[in-house]
C-alpha cells in the first residue's frame, strides 16, 4: 500500500515538472514571437497602446490620477506604466519589453490552467496556442493576467473554502479593480457563481463566504476609495468612469458581422480552391465574423456539456462542475462585455476562460460520445439527440478555429524569424532592441521618406516646448505627446466634446491650466472644432483671451489640427518642416 501511495506522489511529481517546464517553454517561444514583431507605426506601439500609456507617463511629470488628471478606472495600469519606465529606461523599448513578458506569462498561464482543466499537458499547449493565434494585443495584458490568477485560486476555494484561498482571492479582485474596475467586477461575480455552484455548501456557510470576502475587497479597498473622496469625491469618480465607458461604448458598438460579408471580396485561395479547401478558404476570408460567433457560442456549448455530463467530463477532479461552470460564466460576461468594435482588435480579450474550456472539450466530448456512463441521467434519456447536438456542435467549433486562427500563423513566425535557425530569434530580438532605441529618438526620423505625420508633429512638440511645459490636446492624439515627451495639460490627455464638460468640469480644468506653462495648444478643426467650442465655452473664453490662432495643418490625411500660442510669448524661431512658431530651445 505505501509503495503504491509512494509510486502515485513520484508519478504526480514527475507531472508537476512535466508542466511547469512546459509553461517555461511557452513563456519563452512567446516572448520571442511578440517582441521580435512589434507591429505598432509609432515606435513600435499602437495609439490605442498610448491611451493608457501616455496617463502612466504623467506620473513621470509629478502627477497623480485623479488628484492632478483624470482617471479612467485603471490607476494601477498607469502606475505600472511610470515603474516600467523608471526601471527600465525612457522609450517604448521598455514597454514592449514588459507587455512581451506579460502577455507570455498569461500565455503560459493559460498552458497550466489548460493542462489542469483537461488532464492532459499536451492540452495546455493547444489552449496556448488558442491563445497566441487570437493575437492579444500588448496594452490588454490586464484583461489576461487578471482571470489567469484569479481562476486557479477560485478552483482552489472550491476544493478548499478556507480563510486564506478566500483571502488570496480578495487580493486578486482588488488588484485586478485597480488595473480596470471591471475586472474586479468580473472576478468578484465569478466568485459569487462558483458559491452559488458548489453543492457542499449550505446556503448560510455561501452567505458567509461572500460576505466575508466582499468585506475583505472593501476594507483592502478603503485607502483608494479615501484618496478619491479627499480628491473629488467617490460619487463624482464614478459617475464620470461610468459617462465614459458608456460613450465610449457607443463609440464603438456592437457590431453583427456577415459570415459571408468580406469587405475584401473573395480571396485568390478561395476562388481557386475546391471542396474541404474552398469551405476552409471562405471561413478564412470571413475568420473574425466566424471566430466572433463561435467565441458566443463556446461557453453556451460548454454549459450544454456540464449538463450532459455525469462528472464534468473529468472524473477524478473534485467540484468539475462547479469549476467549469464558473469559467463557462466568467466567459458569457467576457464576451458580453469585451466584443465590440472593431472585432479583429478586441478577439483575443475573453481568451482566458475561452482558451480552457476549449482544453477540456477536446476531452469531456470524446467521453459523452463512446461512454454511456459517462451522460448524466437526464441526458441518458435522450442519449442520441445529446450525443449527436455534442459531436455536431464540438465538429463546428472545432472546424471554424482551426480553419480561421491558423491562417496566417506562419507568418507570424517567419516575422519573428522562427522559422529558421536556432539562433535566428536571439539575433531578431537584439535588431528589434536596436531598432526601439533609434526610432524612440525624434531626430533620427528627420531625414526618412515614411516618417508618419503625427511623428513629425511629435517632433514639432518636442523641438519647440520645453521639458517642463504642458500641451493641451482636444483629439485622440496620445501618441503625439508620448513620443515628445510632454506632459497633457488641464488633466486631460484628450479633451473631446461629451466628456468633462460641466461647468465644475471645465472650471477645475481651468485652474490646471492656469497654473500650469502651456505654451501651444492643440485643437482639432472643421466641426470638431466647433463642437469644442460649444461643448467647452469656458475653456475657450480662456483660450480666446490668451491665446491666438497660428496655423492649421491636416495630418496623415484625416488629422486636421489648429494650433493655439500664447499671445504674450515671443518665437525662438520658425520650426520650417510647418512654418510654426516655435517656443524651444
Amino acid at each position: 500500500m505505501m509503495a503504491r501511495i509512494v509510486a502515485v506522489r513520484d508519478l504526480q511529481s514527475i507531472r508537476s515538472v512535466a508542466a511547469a517546464a512546459t509553461a517555461a517553454t511557452v513563456f519563452g517561444f512567446v516572448w520571442l514571437l511578440r517582441f521580435n514583431d512589434p507591429g505598432g507605426s509609432f515606435a513600435g506601439l499602437t495609439d490605442d497602446h498610448f491611451f493608457y500609456l501616455i496617463r502612466g507617463w504623467q506620473i513621470l511629470f509629478g502627477d497623480l490620477p485623479v488628484r492632478d488628471f483624470v482617471d479612467h478606472g485603471a490607476p494601477l495600469y498607469y502606475y505600472v506604466g511610470a515603474a516600467v519606465q523608471t526601471i527600465g529606461g525612457r522609450g517604448t523599448l521598455s514597454e514592449i519589453a514588459f507587455s512581451s513578458a506579460a502577455l507570455a506569462l498569461s500565455a503560459a498561464l493559460i498552458c497550466w490552467l489548460c493542462g489542469r482543466a483537461s488532464g492532459w499537458t499536451a492540452l495546455g499547449v493547444v489552449g496556448a496556442l488558442f491563445f497566441v493565434c487570437l493575437e492579444p494585443r500588448y496594452y490588454n495584458y490586464p484583461k489576461f493576467l487578471s482571470y489567469a490568477a484569479a481562476i486557479p485560486l477560485l478552483w482552489r476555494f472550491a476544493d478548499v473554502p478556507n480563510d486564506r484561498t478566500r483571502l488570496w482571492l480578495a487580493v486578486v479582485t482588488v488588484v485586478a479593480f485597480l488595473f480596470r474596475h471591471d475586472h474586479g467586477a468580473f472576478i468578484a461575480a465569478s466568485m459569487v457563481a462558483l458559491l452559488v455552484l458548489l453543492r457542499d455548501l449550505s446556503w448560510g456557510q455561501r452567505l458567509k463566504h461572500a460576505a466575508i470576502y466582499g468585506a475583505l475587497v472593501l476594507v483592502m479597498l478603503a485607502p483608494y476609495l479615501l484618496f478619491i473622496q479627499r480628491n473629488g469625491g467617490i460619487g463624482t469618480y464614478f459617475q464620470q468612469a461610468s459617462a465614459w465607458a458608456a460613450r465610449d461604448r457607443d463609440r464603438a458598438p456592437v457590431v453583427w458581422p456577415g459570415l459571408f460579408d468580406n469587405p475584401d471580396g473573395v480571396s485568390e485561395p478561395t476562388e481557386k480552391a475546391f471542396g474541404m479547401a474552398k469551405v476552409v478558404a471562405a471561413v478564412r476570408d470571413n475568420r473574425v465574423a466566424w471566430t466572433y460567433y463561435t467565441e458566443i457560442a463556446l461557453p453556451f456549448f460548454a454549459l450544454f456539456v456540464l449538463w450532459a455530463s455525469s462528472d464534468g467530463g473529468r472524473p477524478g477532479w473534485p467540484q468539475a462542475k462547479a469549476k467549469l461552470g464558473m469559467v463557462a460564466i466568467l466567459a458569457i460576461m467576457l464576451v458580453a462585455f469585451f466584443l465590440r468594435s472593431p472585432l479583429e482588435a478586441r478577439l483575443a480579450d475573453p481568451s482566458v476562460p475561452l482558451a480552457i474550456l476549449v482544453a477540456w472539450l477536446i476531452v469531456a466530448v470524446p467521453r459523452l460520445l463512446v461512454s454511456l456512463a459517462a451522460l448524466s441521467p437526464p441526458a441518458q434519456a435522450y442519449a442520441w439527440a445529446v450525443r449527436l447536438a455534442v459531436g455536431g456542435g464540438a465538429a463546428a467549433i472545432a472546424f471554424v478555429l482551426g480553419a480561421g486562427l491558423s491562417h496566417d500563423f506562419y507568418d507570424r513566425l517567419d516575422r519573428s524569424s522562427m522559422v529558421e535557425r536556432v539562433g535566428k530569434p536571439f539575433e531578431r530580438a537584439g535588431q528589434i532592441a536596436a531598432q526601439m532605441r533609434r526610432e524612440w529618438n525624434l531626430d533620427t526620423w528627420a531625414d526618412r521618406d515614411d516618417t508618419p505625420d503625427l511623428i513629425t508633429l511629435a517632433r514639432y512638440v518636442n523641438a519647440c516646448t520645453a521639458p517642463g511645459d504642458r500641451v493641451l490636446v482636444q483629439g485622440y492624439l496620445p501618441q503625439v505627446l508620448a513620443l515628445a515627451q510632454r506632459a497633457f495639460a488641464g488633466g486631460h490627455a484628450d479633451l473631446r466634446p461629451g466628456f468633462f464638460a460641466t461647468e465644475e468640469a471645465q472650471r477645475l480644468t481651468l485652474a490646471r491650466l492656469k497654473a500650469q506653462s502651456v505654451p501651444i495648444i492643440l485643437l482639432d478643426d472643421g466641426q470638431s472644432y466647433e463642437n469644442f467650442r460649444s461643448s467647452f465655452p469656458l475653456v475657450m473664453a480662456h483660450i480666446d483671451s490668451e491665446y491666438r490662432l497660428a496655423g492649421t495643418r491636416e495630418f496623415d490625411g484625416r488629422f486636421g489640427i489648429n494650433l493655439f500660442v500664447r499671445k504674450n510669448l515671443t518665437p525662438a524661431r520658425t520650426w520650417e518642416p510647418f512654418g510654426w512658431p516655435c517656443y524651444g530651445s
